[in-house]
C-alpha cells in the first residue's frame, strides 16, 4: 500500500465521518470503532508498511531464510549445522534476555558467516499496547544486548509478532534500527505436520524472498535440510543478503 493510497483512504473515511455526525451521534460512536479498528488492522500487518517502512525481499535469485525467537541452546546449534552443511548462510533475529547466558552461541552465529538482527528484549506479546517510552526502552535494550558481543551487528529489527504502532515506529527511529519483515511466514510455531508445512513452503518460496522460521521449533530443524535441498536444486542460493 503506497502513501498516497493511504492519505487517500483516511480522506475518503473523514468524508463519510462528516456525514455522519451530520445526522447522529450513533453515527459519531460508530465512527470511532471504525478508526480504531482500521489503526488496530494496520498495527497487526507489517506488509502494509503503514506505521513502519520494512525490508521484504533479499537479492534476485536468492532465499534469505530467516529465523526469530533465538537463540536456542538445543536448537540452534543444528540449525547452524545443517546450514554449514550446505554452505548456506541465513538471518537470526535475536530477543536480548536469551542473549545472556548463550555468548557462546550468539558468537558462532556471527562468526559463521550469517547476519544477525534484535528482537526487542522481552518479546512480550503486550508489546503493542505499551508507551512510548517502555517500548523504546526495551527496544533500544534488547538491541545493546545483541551489540555487546558483536559490536558490528549492524542495526537490523524485527517486530515481534510483526505488530507496529507509532509508538514502535518512534522507537525505531530513536534507536537507529531498520526493520526487516518477510515474503514468506511458515507459521512453523502452530502448525503441526512437518511434511505439509514442507510442502507450502516449497510450493510458496521463490526467488528473492525472505523466510520467516523459527530456530525454537523441533518442527522446522526437522524440515530444514529437505527444504534447503530443494531450493538448491532450483538453483537458488541461500545467502544472507538484503535487498
Amino acid at each position: 500500500m503506497s502513501k498516497s493510497q493511504v492519505v487517500f483512504g483516511i480522506a475518503i473515511l473523514a468524508a463519510i465521518a462528516i456525514v455522519m455526525t451530520s445526522v447522529s451521534n450513533y453515527y459519531l460512536i460508530a465512527w470511532g470503532f471504525s478508526v480504531s479498528f482500521f489503526l488496530f488492522g494496520m498495527s497487526m500487518f507489517l506488509r502494509l508498511q503503514f506505521f513502519v517502512e520494512s525490508t521484504f525481499r533479499t537479492t534476485e535469485n536468492n532465499v534469505l531464510l530467516s529465523f526469530d525467537d533465538g537463540p536456542d541452546p538445543v536448537n540452534t546449534p543444528i540449525v547452524l549445522d545443517i546450514l554449514k552443511k550446505h554452505d548456506a548462510t541465513a538471518m537470526f533475529f535475536l530477543i536480548g534476555k536469551k542473549v545472556k547466558g548463550h555468548e557462546v552461541l550468539v558468537r558462532r552465529i556471527h562468526e559463521e558467516g550469517h547476519l544477525l538482527g534484535s528482537h526487542s528484549y522481552s518479546h512480550d506479546p503486550k508489546i503493542g499496547l505499551w508507551s512510548k517510552t517502555r517500548v523504546t526502552t526495551d527496544i533500544g535494550k534488547g538491541h545493546e544486548e545483541l551489540l555487546k558481543l558483536v559490536p558490528n551487528a549492524g542495526n537490523w529489527f524485527r517486530p515481534p509478532f510483526g505488530v507496529t504502532n507509532p509508538n514502535i515506529a518512534s522507537a525505531l527511529k530513536k534507536c537507529g534500527l531498520n526493520s526487516i519483515g518477510w515474503s514468506v511466514r511458515s507459521f512453523d510455531t502452530v502448525k503441526k505436520d512437518p511434511k505439509k508445512l514442507l510442502e507450502m513452503l516449497i510450493q510458496e518460496i521463490k526467488g528473492s524472498d525472505i523466510v520467516l522460521l523459527h530456530d525454537t521449533q523441533d518442527l522446522t530443524v526437522s524440515l530444514l535440510e529437505p527444504l534447503i535441498l530443494e531450493l538448491k536444486g532450483r538453483n537458488l542460493t541461500l545467502k544472507a543478503e538484503l535487498n
